[in-house]
């Protein structure tokens, strides 16, 4: 069996079994790299070396993106010792990168209203304030503000609905000032359904995670902050929470 046949099988499974379009995108990334790199070989040929030498060829990836690249290959061959298309995983006999350890320096109050005048200046400014607000205020992932249906804000009991990790559903509180600013947004919005993205692009499509950071980067830029990226909003949400008197258990049940 060629490299490109197993992988198109193992994803097409992966599809069937309701992986999310986040991870299939990153199989793909890993995938596409390791074809090109060493064509397509037949996949019972491919050696320990083999994974070594492409490991080895990612220098100008981050440690993060080299673990996922790990993952994925890992992922792959393990399917495919099950499938019976190989007899053992070589990427087992290879230890995963060392994670990078980053400071992550939660968002101040004055970087919070630079940040939020900047987006009352962007070419969405309501959609763009209801996001930073969304992300402060809920400390959810890029991923699931970014999957977030209409249907899923309920504005009588003050939460987001939310499918995290694992397609884990919760739910997560949400002030009313963040509501009515998300309102605002939506009734200025071209007509939607409640299935629709609840933060759309401009096409009414779902805005995709690397969007969502392109848009905080640029506001960032023009507030003269650095390193504004969705995780440090969420960052920024734990460490309130606690200063505010919350307890880690609770702040686990809503992250």
């Amino acid at each position: 069996m060629l490299f490109s046949t197993a992988v198109k099988q193992f994803i097409e499974e992966r599809i069937a079994m309701r992986y999310s379009p986040h991870t299939i995108r990153d199989y793909g990334v890993t995938f596409r790299k390791f074809l090109a790199f060493f064509g397509d070989l037949e996949f019972e040929t491919i050696s320990k070396q083999h994974i070594i030498q492409f490991m080895a060829t990612q220098s100008n990836v981050s440690a993060k993106t080299l673990r996922n690249h790990h993952a994925d290959l890992s992922a792959l061959w393990q399917w495919a010792v099950q499938q019976g298309v190989c007899k053992e995983n070589p990427v087992r006999q290879i230890k995963a990168p060392v994670a990078e350890k980053k400071t992550i320096i939660p968002i101040s109050k004055k970087e919070i209203c630079a940040l939020l005048e900047s987006a009352s200046q962007s070419h969405y400014p309501l959609r763009d304030r209801a996001i930073i607000l969304t992300l402060l205020d809920t400390g959810i992932r890029a991923t699931e503000l970014c999957n977030l249906r209409i249907k899923d804000l309920n504005r009588v009991t003050g939460h987001i609905r939310v499918i995290g990790k694992g397609k884990k559903e919760r739910l997560v509180p949400i002030s009313r000032e963040t509501i009515g600013v998300i309102d605002e947004y939506l009734a200025n919005r071209k007509e939607s359904s409640s299935s629709s993205p609840l933060f759309a692009l401009k096409s009414g499509k779902p805005m995709e995670r690397c969007k969502l950071r392109k848009i905080l980067s640029e506001i960032g830029d023009k507030s003269n902050i650095s390193h504004v990226f969705p995780h440090r909003f969420r960052h920024t949400f734990a460490i309130k929470f606690l200063r505010n008197g919350g307890n880690i258990y609770s702040l686990q049940k809503i992250l």
